[in-house]
């Protein structure tokens, strides 16, 4: 038997006539009596029995019936799913994302619409510094990185999309003679310990707050390495020393500290979205079409 059989044979016992069977199929009546002939002589049973009454089943039909229904139910279960499959309707994507990631509006809306656009695709989430992402999206762990600008990420592996800028601000302990300041230049900061970011954070945020600095006429005096923004902002609430985090960072509620804007040109950061060129994913294509059709989000508030 193959598919085609079936599909007569299950016409006939539903229509329970020949004629309508065929219109049901689109075919002429002839033909699909010689299939129905035929797929008895392979079953070696006679299927139906003809009357005046129509078409009855035989204890073979009887007993072929509900299995056909089953085979062919399963049949077109399996056209859906590839078909959903290949809309990117279902299936998986893993994402990476910085530490700091959950604090911007960006991530947790892009993330919020596509579970709402596509609910039957499973996402993973993964908490991973920005070089890890670039190690993991290269040997296929993730198929999606939201990361910190860099310059480490090879270009002819990876694309690389600008989804935000934000600027740069100044975390200082409460108590800090500047605290009270809307806004300052970075060189008001020149005497003050500096909590950095460790190149194992992956980000270009190191040699970029270190430029800064220089352009600002000092090197900053480093007390202390950290790996992601909360940790850093966790730090100054100690009162370990200052250091410089992404405006979308004063969402973390953290006591006795305080964000200054800077003056300085050039104070910014990007949130960039990495992933493996030429992934024809259909999941990851709906990902980056929501990612990057929707007008950019508003930058972080400003502090009043």
């Amino acid at each position: 038997m193959d598919i085609q059989d079936l599909r007569a044979f299950l016409a006939v016992a539903e229509e329970r006539h020949f004629s309508r069977a065929a219109q049901r199929l689109h075919i002429s009546q002839p033909p699909l009596s010689q299939r129905i002939g035929a797929l008895e002589r392979k079953l070696g049973v006679r299927l139906f029995e003809r009357g005046r009454g129509g078409v009855f089943l035989t204890a073979a039909g009887a007993a072929l019936l509900p299995q056909a229904q089953v085979v062919l139910q399963q049949l077109a279960r399996a056209q859906e799913l590839a078909q959903r499959a290949g809309r990117g309707e279902s299936g998986e994507l893993c994402i990476g994302f910085a530490g700091s990631m959950p604090f911007s509006e960006l991530l947790p809306r892009l993330l919020r619409d596509f579970r709402k656009a596509w609910p039957d695709v499973r996402l993973q989430l993964r908490q991973l510094s920005s070089n890890e992402q670039l190690r993991q999206l290269q040997e296929h762990g993730l198929d999606l990185g939201f990361i910190r600008s860099t310059s480490q990420a090879d270009e002819q592996a990876l694309e690389l999309r600008v989804l935000q800028r934000e600027p740069l601000y100044a975390a200082v302990h409460a108590g800090h003679a500047l605290a009270g300041l809307g806004r300052l230049g970075l060189s008001r900061l020149r005497d003050d310990p500096f909590i950095l970011y460790s190149r194992e954070f992956g980000s270009g945020l190191r040699d970029q707050i270190v430029a800064l600095c220089l352009e600002a006429g000092f090197s900053p005096r480093v007390v202390q390495e950290v790996h992601e923004m909360p940790t850093l902002i966790s730090l100054v609430s100690a009162g370990i020393g200052v250091g410089l985090v992404a405006a979308s960072m004063q969402r973390a509620s953290v006591p006795q500290v305080r964000y200054l804007e800077l003056d300085d040109p050039g104070a910014s950061t990007d949130i960039v979205l990495a992933w493996r060129r030429g992934d024809a994913s259909p999941v990851l294509r709906n990902f980056l079409d929501l990612a990057f059709e929707r007008p950019a989000p508003a930058q972080a508030p400003r502090r009043s």
